[in-house]
């Protein structure tokens, strides 16, 4: 005797494996490629059988469905879990990232194969929404998509809905401005002459001039400068992190990449601005107060408590000066009924990616210039050049004006 089918409350014919419970909902069961039970539900037959078959193409392509139930969270700790070859520092960072934005989302908690290149946008949105620069979203990204891709790659999820996600953002991150001649000379001005921030003009010019990494400036020690050949050697960077979980400390690392580790012209205005330096650290008696990190003494820069230099503590001093000058300058127009200069946000990075533009401006070749950067591939130098034609295009395309009389 036929076994009779079995059908749904509205009369319609179920699959095998398929099933109706009584609260209305729809059920498909199926064995996995390890020959377990698996289980998936839905509110419609139409929705159920959608999902039916990216099963069953998921188990012809050999995704392994069941890692899909993983949450974002949940994966980003087995993915962690297996990146061996990477440094403490980078390890701390992907953790401090992750810990900051990501995992308190939306995103965080979504199964990863439900999460669609629309949810990553959406979260990118929202920190952009919350003030999160540009360059901040991208570095963002870079883990996100990399933790996606392995998922990828362990054939959990069928394609990375990271990638792509970006667009429109991007051409933010690579419009990141450098500073203009008048902004630099007016932030340098009210530096120098400001008594609560004087101390920090000596580092301020010594980044402009050299276009060193905060961490390179960090890490520079007055063996590392030769006066008589005026040549800075960079051999090491510094980082102020919590590598142990005993808290943040200072580490010595080495540089970024091969192309780090370089020897650079040390310029006269430079030179100037290292005697400043060692002025101040003389009247303040920081050397005293100097404690070694990995057994190294004698670093440049230091702060008035004789500590080494944080990355942290420059963008701080940089904010600080520009608050304090356009609070100033606001003041003085409103007093004369005028039009204030204000200074943008400025970052030890857009001291950096001045002195490149300035470089481009003046004609350093590109090989030159990729060698005093230390930047292993040199698109990214190129794109200063590229901007900085762009700006010399408009400059002498306004020489024209006026060719042509109109009435």
């Amino acid at each position: 005797m036929a076994r009779a089918k079995r059908v749904d409350n509205k009369g319609r014919v179920l699959r095998v494996g398929e099933s109706q419970n009584k609260d209305g909902r729809y059920c498909y069961k199926w064995t996995d490629s390890n020959g377990k039970r698996s289980t998936v539900y839905a509110l419609t037959l139409a929705e159920l059988r959608k999902k039916e078959e990216q099963i069953k193409r998921d188990q012809m392509d050999g995704i392994y469905t069941k890692g899909g139930n993983l949450t974002l969270n949940e994966f980003f700790r087995l993915f962690m879990s297996t990146k061996k070859n990477i440094r403490d520092s980078t390890r701390c960072n992907y953790k401090s990232y992750w810990k900051n934005a990501i995992a308190p989302s939306a995103l965080g908690i979504m199964k990863i194969s439900e999460i669609k290149q629309i949810h990553v946008k959406r979260l990118y949105a929202d920190l952009l929404e919350k003030g999160y620069s540009p360059g901040t979203i991208r570095a963002y990204h870079i883990i996100l998509s990399e933790c996606l891709q392995a998922a990828v790659d362990s054939d959990m999820i069928r394609k990375n809905p990271a990638k792509g996600s970006r667009k429109g953002i991007d051409k933010e991150v690579s419009r990141k401005r450098a500073l203009t001649i008048e902004e630099q000379e007016t932030m340098l001005e009210f530096t120098k002459n400001s008594n609560s921030y004087k101390i920090h003009y000596p580092l301020i010019v010594f980044a402009l001039s050299t276009g060193l990494r905060v961490g390179e400036l960090g890490g520079l020690l007055w063996d590392d400068i030769d006066l008589e050949k005026n040549m800075i050697h960079v051999r090491r960077q510094l980082v102020y992190r919590n590598l142990d979980g005993t808290g943040c400390k200072f580490h010595i690392q080495p540089l970024k990449t091969e192309a780090g580790e370089r020897d650079i012209p040390l310029t006269k205005t430079a030179k100037k601005a290292l005697m400043k330096q060692r002025e101040y650290d003389l009247l303040l008696g920081k050397r005293a107060k100097e404690q070694p990190v990995a057994g190294l003494k004698n670093f440049v820069f230091l702060n008035h408590q004789g500590n080494q230099l944080a990355p942290q503590v420059l963008d701080s001093a940089l904010r600080n000066i520009i608050k304090a000058y356009n609070k100033k300058e606001l003041k003085q127009a409103d007093k004369e009924h005028g039009e204030p200069f204000l200074l943008p946000h400025i970052s030890a990075h857009i001291l950096r990616h001045t002195f490149c533009t300035r470089a481009a401006e003046s004609g350093v070749d590109v090989k030159s210039l990729q060698y005093i950067m230390g930047h292993a591939d040199i698109t990214m130098t190129m794109e200063r050049y590229n901007h900085v034609d762009e700006v010399r295009v408009q400059n002498e395309m306004s020489k024209t004006e006026g060719i042509v009389k109109i009435g």
